[in-house]
């Protein structure tokens, strides 16, 4: 994951995380994490806050200027997804408790409790911090609005179900793209839950029948995006 203003990066494997100098490409730290595994993560405020969600429940928050580890316990099974506003302020994660939570990063309080009817896969916070996005593993896929807590609207699909490998809100949050484990790349709507536009990714031929997983999705700029897939390919599509 890479921080707001670019210059800084956080990588992780199931059991470390580094934190990455982007002009420099030196590491500026490399940590392991004890009794669980990694799940998630996320980096905000130019690096200075780290975000890690495990496999036991918890997430950590990582200040790094002071060194403050704050560590919330509102889940009470594995961690799926987690994000956070530019500022590091406010933290979203979701996990197989079906649960997805909006949460103060200074002092561990909940801001809102968000349910499904299933385990949580994918959650997300708008960077301006109007909208809030939570699918699950079954049908439901929610845009939020963060000021209120109320539900704006569901993500209109025809399938009977979409689950998403990959989730991110427009830099000024009227757009939610999303990369899946069947290929399709998607930019919705965040106002009425339309789907406006979307791709497949080149898929592997060396498998049948031929696919490929999304692994990320990004916006590059106002009119382009960027895919990164299991098949080795990164693509760049024009919106």
């Amino acid at each position: 994951d890479i921080s707001d203003n670019n210059s800084h990066a956080l990588t992780a494997n199931r059991e470390s995380f580094a934190l990455w100098n982007i002009e420099t490409g030196l590491s500026e730290g490399f940590w392991k994490v004890r009794e669980s595994n990694i799940r998630d993560i996320a980096i905000a405020n130019d690096g200075n806050y780290l975000l890690i969600g495990k496999s036991n429940g918890t997430v950590v928050h990582v200040t790094m200027n002071s060194g403050r580890r704050l560590e919330f316990l509102g889940h009470t099974e594995k961690i799926n997804s987690v994000d956070m506003l530019p500022n590091g302020r406010i933290a979203i994660s979701g996990g197989n408790d079906f649960i997805a939570h909006v949460w103060d990063t200074q002092t561990g309080q909940v801001i809102y409790k968000f349910n499904h009817p299933s385990r949580v896969t994918k959650v997300a916070l708008d960077p301006q911090g109007r909208y809030a996005f939570t699918a699950d593993s079954k049908k439901d896929a929610n845009i939020w609005n963060l000021k209120t807590g109320k539900l704006i609207q569901n993500l209109k699909y025809t399938n009977r179900q979409e689950v998403f490998s990959s989730v991110q809100f427009s830099e000024d949050g009227t757009q939610l793209l999303t990369g899946a484990p069947t290929r399709k790349v998607s930019v919705w709507s965040s106002g009425t839950g339309d789907r406006l536009k979307s791709w497949r990714v080149t898929p592997r031929t060396d498998i049948r029948p031929a696919g490929a997983v999304v692994y990320s999705a990004a916006f590059r700029d106002n009119n382009s995006i960027i895919t990164e897939s299991s098949s080795g390919y990164a693509e760049l599509w024009q919106l």
